[in-house]
């Protein structure tokens, strides 16, 4: 069996590329259209971060089972 995380590592990759855009993003504090429209777009930037980081744990989880079942020995009345 070979490990393959190679979704993981290109979600991993998208993430890594989505937080070096967003780094260092100004927050617009007057209340403005412009503003709100700038501040909008982040909050969802970060809530899709989020998630991301959320589907590489997934991810990595899914690989871990699939290791962790083929590792496992048989328990005596699995058949």
């Amino acid at each position: 069996m070979k490990i393959d995380l190679a979704q993981a590592r290109a979600t991993v990759k998208e993430l890594a590329e989505e937080l070096e855009a967003l780094d260092g993003t100004e927050v617009i504090d007057r209340p403005s259209r412009a503003a709100r429209l700038q501040n909008s777009h982040t909050s969802r930037t970060l809530l899709r971060l989020s998630h991301l980081g959320d589907r590489v744990s997934v991810e990595i989880m899914g690989v871990y089972h699939d290791f962790k079942r083929r590792d496992d020995p048989p328990q005596a009345g699995d058949r």
